[in-house]
C-alpha cells in the first residue's frame, strides 16, 4: 500500500478561494489545515469532518469515485471521494473571485490518482 504523499496539496496551493482542506483515509482523517485567518482551524476542521460524514452517509459512493459540493450562504465544501474510500474534502468561499477552475483539476487529480491509497 502507497500513501499519498502528506504534501499532495502543497504543490497546488495557494488557490484563490480555499479556506480549508482535509484528506481522510477510510478509517479517519489523515491531514486538515485551515489557510484562513479569519476562520479557527478546529471550526473549519470540524465543518469537513461533517461534511464528508454527511456524504458518505447521504450519498454513499459504494466503492465508486465521486464528487460532491454542498454549498452554504457563505461557504462551499467540494468533496472528492475515491474507490478505495480516501476522501478530500476543501472548503472555499463562496464568491465570484474562486479559482473554481483550478479546484475541479485538484478534486479530479485526487480522485485519479493511480495505485496510491489513502492511508493514516
Amino acid at each position: 500500500m502507497t500513501e499519498i504523499p502528506i504534501n499532495f496539496l502543497s504543490s497546488r496551493l495557494p488557490i484563490v478561494g480555499v479556506v480549508a482542506y482535509s484528506i481522510h483515509s477510510p478509517h479517519g482523517a489523515v491531514e486538515a489545515h485551515c489557510l484562513s485567518k479569519f476562520l479557527y482551524p478546529t471550526s473549519a476542521e470540524h465543518l469537513l469532518n461533517a461534511t464528508v460524514q454527511s456524504s458518505q452517509t447521504l450519498l454513499p459512493a459504494d466503492e465508486v469515485a465521486a464528487q460532491y459540493c454542498w454549498v452554504f450562504e457563505c461557504l462551499r465544501v467540494y468533496i472528492a471521494t475515491r474507490q478505495d474510500g480516501g476522501c478530500l474534502a476543501m472548503l472555499v468561499e463562496n464568491n465570484p473571485g474562486v479559482q473554481l477552475s483550478s479546484i475541479q483539476q485538484v478534486l479530479q487529480d485526487f480522485v485519479e490518482m493511480q495505485g496510491e491509497e489513502v492511508s493514516a
